[in-house]
């Protein structure tokens, strides 16, 4: 799991306002939820990681904003 500062991720959204939104659907994967209205991101966005930058990963199952 992934956790990222509130802080961090607020000033990510802002600079990358088209690789993170929030999810127009429930979606659950392996008994974890992330519920309409949660976060979905690119995963590179959150990480730096840009060989990942197509993952597409949700709040809540993948990622957490602390």
């Amino acid at each position: 799991m992934l956790e990222i500062k509130k802080k961090d991720f607020e000033i990510l959204r802002r600079k990358y306002p088209d690789s993170i939104s929030k999810s127009i659907m429930r979606h659950e994967w392996q008994g974890k939820v992330c519920e309409k209205g949660d976060y979905m991101a690119f995963e590179g966005t959150l990480t730096g990681d840009w060989s990942r930058g197509s993952c597409l990963i949700f709040e809540h199952i993948h990622f957490e904003i602390v």
